[in-house]
């Protein structure tokens, strides 16, 4: 390893330290805050305080997340070695960074609807679910980087192959597929506006297909870079080419039933903005769920 990477490397875990520790004392913060607002108690919150520490705070965290990406982009593309964990901690980091701009606006609304008296359990949920995704990326991330440095030591024998990195890519889409379908499912049992579901289904939908995207650039950036043949092997097109046409039938039998559902009396008022998200989700799931089953069959 270069000492560019290796230099990434320590200054990627210096920051995942220190984010480490903004998270656990934003986590207390919250905590903090929580019964305070949700319970209207007479003990007013210190806004100014916990506001400038928890801003600090997310800036160590956004900057753990980008800095922490970036190296492991480099080791892969620079090395040419990845790992099922090197690119969860990649599509994790990613879905952590893009959400803490999310945790930004939770807590903007939340201090402007407490001011008004309104009640924002809704809200600290959903800023507590998105911490969850920030422990598990900052656990992600620093076991990815000091793995890179541990495998420093050992004889650099194996070069990324074209076959990690496919299969990579389609754990990435099971991923980002399901984690889409979720999302979706979830959006349909709500509650919310029409006008405020269509917003919310553009930009989730577009942050979950982000990681997928991603990856697919990588794969298909490193077969350039190798200067490999973009033809794929028998197996890997016979692979491409069965979960393509299985997606093909079953995306079709979906979409029929989601047209049956939109003409349906049952159907919720959203149901005209998620049936397309959902249609894209379903078959990245399918196709990629597919790709992976058959790459792994002897």
């Amino acid at each position: 390893m270069s000492r560019f990477l290796k230099g990434l490397h320590y200054s990627s875990l210096s920051l995942g330290f220190l984010a480490t520790a903004a998270v656990i004392l934003n986590l207390v913060i919250f905590s903090i805050l929580f019964p305070q607002i949700t319970q209207f108690m007479e003990t007013k919150p210190n806004w100014e305080t916990y506001g400038i520490v928890a801003a600090i705070n997310i800036i160590v965290l956004a900057l753990f997340q980008l800095c922490s990406v970036i190296t492991l982009l480099s080791h892969l593309i620079i090395q040419k070695k990845t790992s099922t964990l090197v690119v969860l901690a990649i599509v994790f980091g990613i879905l952590s960074g893009i959400m803490i701009l999310g945790d930004i606006t939770l807590l903007s609304d939340i201090g402007k609807e407490y001011l008004e008296g309104w009640q924002t359990r809704g809200e600290w949920m959903v800023l507590f679910a998105s911490y969850g995704l920030h422990i598990l990326s900052l656990i992600l991330n620093l076991f990815s980087l000091i793995k890179n440095l541990k495998q420093d030591h050992k004889p650099t024998e194996q070069v990324i192959k074209d076959e990690v990195l496919f299969l990579s890519t389609h754990t990435t889409g099971v991923i980002c597929g399901c984690l889409g379908l979720i999302g979706v499912l979830a959006g349909s049992l709500s509650s919310l506006s029409l006008w405020m579901m269509e917003r919310l289904v553009v930009i989730l939908s577009l942050i979950v297909l982000v990681p997928y995207l991603v990856t697919l650039t990588i794969w298909l950036f490193r077969r350039r870079l190798a200067k490999v043949s973009f033809g794929l092997d028998e197996k890997q097109f016979h692979d491409l080419a069965t979960s393509s046409l299985m997606t093909l039938i079953a995306s079709l039998l979906a979409g029929v039933v989601f047209f049956g559902l939109q003409l349906s009396p049952l159907a919720r008022e959203g149901w005209q903005v998620l049936w397309f998200p959902l249609e894209i989700f379903l078959s990245l799931a399918i196709f990629s769920g597919l790709s992976l089953r058959s790459s792994k069959q002897s």
